[in-house]
């Protein structure tokens, strides 16, 4: 994590993530959509008074014009849970000239301070390999201030990508043992076969988190020709290798392979409302969470 420019984080400052479907138990400070409550700062409707209402709520304009008593309602605010997956496979390191890892963990860093700074309680979760009978995601306990936001850089600086993708697993796991699902965010490169990510991706719904995922390539992988012409390539993951040269018919067939890849994901998120967006290492940080992710509807100006 490598965050340390002062003028992004004034940019953060003014950020949100917007909430559709999550609902969280404890007051706070994340709004609800088509929630109301009571009290509050944002206006949302009227209705009629009953007794216990807050007289302070009586609308005394509509009362004269209406010659009955109705109340303002607000726009329900809640503090909801931020679950953050991270891909920590070996993919999420290569082509290490594109430096995706560390890229993908500056974007979680970016997103986590949007989340504390807006007082709502924040878990990051590493995917982990669970071979050796090691459990498939490492987490960090649910941070809760802007305060806390030193632990969640240390403990980005400490993860290495390595080992295969165990998106469903990790999910399926990971589901199992959180009372509060709220918002999962799904952070990854998701170069994977989709029963993997389908199934991951449908689980975490079905176990009531709003489930947003971002998808990060890089820089090489979508024009590889900038990266070589003729070589070995190694796959990090399965560690198989063979030699290619990148012709111009290699180069259509891989393009076309990757874009039927991309297609699917983008599809299967559309078609079951879970909020999809593409990022390349090619962009920079503040172009990705400042405009990138508000015209996603990832992001929102506070």
């Amino acid at each position: 994590m490598s965050i340390t420019d002062l003028a992004l984080f004034r940019q953060l400052d003014r950020l949100r993530i917007r909430v559709r479907i999550a609902r969280g138990n404890r007051p706070g400070e994340t709004a609800i959509p088509r929630s109301t409550q009571p009290w509050g700062i944002e206006f949302e409707s009227y209705k009629d008074y009953t007794p216990g209402d807050d007289f302070r709520y009586v609308d005394w304009n509509a009362v004269g014009r209406l010659d009955q008593l109705v109340v303002r309602t607000f726009t329900a605010e809640r503090e909801i849970p931020f679950h953050v997956f991270l891909d920590t496979s070996a993919s999420m390191n290569a082509p290490g000239i594109d430096g995706k890892f560390a890229f993908a963990s500056d974007l979680v860093a970016a997103l986590g301070y949007v989340i504390l700074n807006n007082n709502d309680p924040l878990r990051i979760i590493a995917l982990a390999s669970p071979e050796k009978g090691q459990r498939p995601f490492h987490p960090t306990p649910f941070l809760r201030h802007r305060s806390q936001f030193s632990r969640l850089s240390a403990f980005l600086a400490t993860r290495t990508p390595s080992g295969k993708t165990y998106l469903r697993e990790a999910a399926r796991a990971y589901s199992e043992q959180t009372r509060e699902p709220g918002v999962a965010v799904i952070v990854s490169d998701f170069l994977l076969e989709p029963p993997q990510y389908e199934e991951a991706l449908l689980l975490l719904q079905a176990r009531g988190y709003e489930v947003k995922a971002i998808q990060i390539l890089g820089a090489s992988e979508l024009a590889p020709e900038r990266l070589f012409r003729r070589g070995k390539l190694y796959d990090v993951e399965e560690h198989s290798e063979r030699w290619i040269t990148l012709s111009r018919a290699h180069l259509q067939q891989y393009q076309e392979a990757l874009q039927a890849h991309l297609h699917a994901l983008q599809q299967f998120c559309h078609r079951h409302q879970i909020m999809y967006t593409q990022v390349s290492t090619a962009s920079t940080l503040a172009t990705i969470i400042t405009e990138g992710f508000t015209q996603a509807g990832l992001l929102a100006f506070r």
